[in-house]
């Protein structure tokens, strides 16, 4: 079974295997509950920068994973969907990327 808290920001239910976190004067909190409550006092640019790192992190993550799942595939029309599926995820990144250089400049 499954253990269960309340989040100490939103009020609901934080479930053992969701991302969250422990915060010392709000209890179990949600990870997404504390990173808007962290941001939510920052300027425009600065949450969008925030948000910009934060997805192309996921997207660098999925690279990285299909390429060790490309090197374990032994098939190689699953070799090739795999790669493909990654060269689509790498052009996404880069616009990310590209995004994220724009706002510092």
């Amino acid at each position: 079974m499954s253990k269960k808290w309340v989040c100490g920001i939103c009020g609901g239910e934080v479930i053992e295997g969701q991302r969250f976190t422990f915060v010392a004067s709000l209890g179990a909190v949600h990870v997404e509950c504390l990173s808007e409550r962290s941001t939510s006092k920052m300027d425009d640019n600065y949450r969008d920068s925030i948000a910009l790192l934060n997805a192309n992190e996921v997207l660098l993550y999925a690279i990285v994973r299909l390429k060790e799942a490309g090197r374990i595939a032994k098939s190689e029309d699953i070799k090739s969907l795999i790669a493909e599926v990654r060269s689509s995820i790498e052009k996404a990144a880069g616009r990310l990327s590209t995004a994220i250089q724009e706002l510092l400049e």
